[in-house]
C-alpha cells in the first residue's frame, strides 16, 4: 500500500462494521447539520465517515439508476 493512501487513512476515525458507522454518522449530522455518509475502506477493511460531495452524489446516482 502507498504510504499516502495508508497516512490518510490512519488520520480518519475507524469503524469496525456498518451499524456503527451509520450510528455516529446520524449522530454527526444532528450535531453538526451537516450531510455525511460512510464507505467501505480496502485498506484497513472497516468503515469511514465523508462530507465529500462527489461521493455524495455517485452514491446517489448509483442507486437511483435502477
Amino acid at each position: 500500500m502507498k504510504k499516502s493512501i495508508w497516512r490518510q487513512c490512519t488520520s480518519k476515525r475507524r469503524y469496525k462494521d456498518e451499524h456503527t458507522a451509520n450510528h455516529y454518522r446520524k449522530m454527526f449530522e444532528r450535531e453538526r447539520g451537516k450531510e455525511l455518509d460512510y464507505y467501505w475502506c480496502v485498506y484497513c477493511e472497516g468503515y469511514h465517515l465523508t462530507s465529500s460531495k462527489s461521493f455524495l452524489e455517485e452514491k446517489y446516482l448509483l442507486v437511483h439508476e435502477f
